[in-house]
């Protein structure tokens, strides 16, 4: 239960109290009315005017639909690849073949876990180095047989660890970012919940970056921005405000193609609806990219990052 989510809450315990004495009371089925009528309010109220950082807090929600999730209702097939042919396999990011509304591709994701055990298992969704080389491999894979990439973002960030660093996290991501560069497939890129520093932007840079509506996609987290700029991460809610990390944000500043739109709440309130509109968004675009000329698509994808960060000098102004 998060702090502002508390008052939903309340409401939902009277009105569960209430139902369990009510019978055939109609004065106490009147009182649940009016109960679930202030709830409805309080939820609309609340969950249309969230903050930067209640986005963020949503995003990492324990019940938010995870990779397998998407996965399962997605894919009509999936045959898992694993291992990066080097150091060994990581649990924490996962991938494979697929078909995905009819169409041939190599799907990967994050994988936070469902469970304590599978969430130790998969670290959280901080993949290693050896967690990046698979999907390096899979990158590749995907543009020998000429299969679209459908990459769904959820991750604190790639692990930080000193092991992460002697085996090679910053290289490992690098050359996933220069194999990206030049894939000779489309690639689409969801961020499902979190998209935190290297380790989802290992995974978006894409012909399409969709995100869910309480996603974000950061550098940094903002606990971490907090306590380097204002030596305080109490201030986390002060630093996401400034960062500019939502889904609107990120479409604002040209960098998101696409809000998917999530259940009042959050994803985790309505799972099924969630992976639903992924889907229709995944659906469409693989139909306008799917008879993409190779080379026009690295064009068109080396256009598309090189505008990033541009922007247009009013008339008659001076530096």
């Amino acid at each position: 239960m998060l702090d502002f989510e508390k008052p939903i809450r309340e409401l939902e315990r009277r009105i569960e109290e209430l139902r369990e004495l009510a019978g055939d009371s109609a004065e106490l089925q009147a009182e649940i009315a009016r109960l679930e009528e202030a709830l409805h309010g309080a939820r609309r109220r609340i969950f249309t005017n969230l903050t930067p950082y209640q986005r963020v807090q949503i995003a990492r929600h324990p019940e938010r639909p995870n990779f397998q999730v998407y996965r399962d209702a997605l894919a009509d097939d999936f045959y898992e690849l694993s291992g990066d042919r080097l150091y060994g396999d990581d649990a924490a990011v996962r991938g494979g073949l697929a078909q995905v509304s009819g169409h041939d591709v190599v799907l990967i994701g994050h994988d936070k876990g469902a469970d304590v055990k599978s969430r130790v298992a998969g670290n959280f969704g901080m993949a290693h180095p050896e967690g990046y080389r698979k999907v390096g491999r899979l990158y590749r894979l995907a543009g020998k047989f000429g299969l679209p990439l459908v990459l769904l973002v959820d991750t604190p960030g790639a692990f930080a660890g000193r092991q992460a660093e002697e085996r090679g996290q910053a290289w490992a991501i690098s050359e996933d970012l220069m194999t990206l560069a030049s894939v000779p497939v489309p690639v689409i890129s969801v961020v499902i919940g979190e998209g935190g520093s290297g380790g989802a932007l290992a995974m978006c840079l894409a012909d399409y970056v969709g995100m869910l509506e309480n996603s974000y996609l950061s550098v940094i987290a903002p606990e971490s921005c907090a306590s380097i700029i204002f030596r305080d991460a109490s201030r986390a809610p002060e630093a996401a405000e400034a960062m500019k990390i939502t889904a609107k944000d990120l479409k604002e500043a040209g960098i998101a193609d696409e809000i998917v739109p999530e259940p009042l709440g959050g994803a985790h309130r309505d799972p099924q609806a969630t992976v639903g509109a992924v889907r229709t968004s995944l659906e469409r675009v693989l139909t306008e990219l799917k008879d993409a000329d190779p080379q026009a698509l690295l064009a068109s994808r080396y256009e598309r990052y090189r505008s990033i960060g541009t922007y247009a000098e009013a008339p008659g102004s001076a530096l």
